[in-house]
């Protein structure tokens, strides 16, 4: 460890990016180099116009994720932030942004976890760039954990769990801190989308 940083910069050197043929749109890996949007976004409006990730799950990335959440290694949030603003200030993949947003969680899951890693990294990248941090969703009742449900299963789960906190317009980006399914971000967007704003774009620390 270098100093006080939560990470060597031999191991931040060391954190893969995501590789291979991928879905224009969300970046889910696809089996068939000539073809541009994976199944689900070229058979559904997704909600969101694009979703980007630093890297893959099973990777130093999910390691990082996980000791921010589980062992709330609270430091890691802010290293992750600066990669997340990093990656947006160098790579532009999604152009303009009006303002930043976060994937919400319940006042019981956040009491119980002391914050929300998702609105940590909102806050820590908005101010890399410049960009305000709103708070644009409230997630209106407590659902089952997303692990171990199917594709299906997560978007049933996910259904009307956020409202909208205010309407508005222009480009909204929505941090999280992993992408699995996606159905999370799905339906964050779908609301966001409703209450005036687009284009939606998504960006997490990770992709399973």
């Amino acid at each position: 460890m270098d100093g006080l940083a939560p990470v060597c910069q031999q191991c931040a050197t060391a954190l893969p990016k995501l590789t291979g043929s991928r879905c224009v749109q969300c970046e889910e890996p696809l089996s068939d180099a000539g073809t541009d949007l994976c199944t689900a976004c070229g058979t559904r409006d997704r909600g969101f116009a694009r979703a980007r990730a630093l890297g893959p799950y099973e990777s130093g990335w999910g390691a990082l994720v996980r000791a921010l959440k589980f062992d709330r290694e609270r430091a890691i949030a802010r290293f992750l932030a600066a990669r997340l603003a990093e990656f947006v200030h160098d790579r532009d993949p999604f152009g303009r942004i009006d303002y930043i947003t976060y994937v919400p969680m319940t006042r019981a899951d956040r009491h119980d976890r002391g914050f929300n890693q998702a609105a940590l990294l909102a806050r820590g990248v908005g101010k890399r760039l410049g960009i305000p941090v709103t708070c644009l969703l409230h997630k209106a009742r407590v659902t089952p954990p997303q692990a171990g449900l199917s594709a299906r299963d997560r978007g049933k789960n996910l259904r009307g769990a956020f409202t909208g906190v205010r309407s508005g317009n222009g480009a909204v980006l929505i941090i999280d801190d992993i992408y699995t399914t996606g159905a999370t971000v799905e339906e964050c967007a779908r609301v966001i989308g409703m209450e005036g704003y687009a284009p939606v774009y998504v960006l997490t620390v990770a992709r399973a």
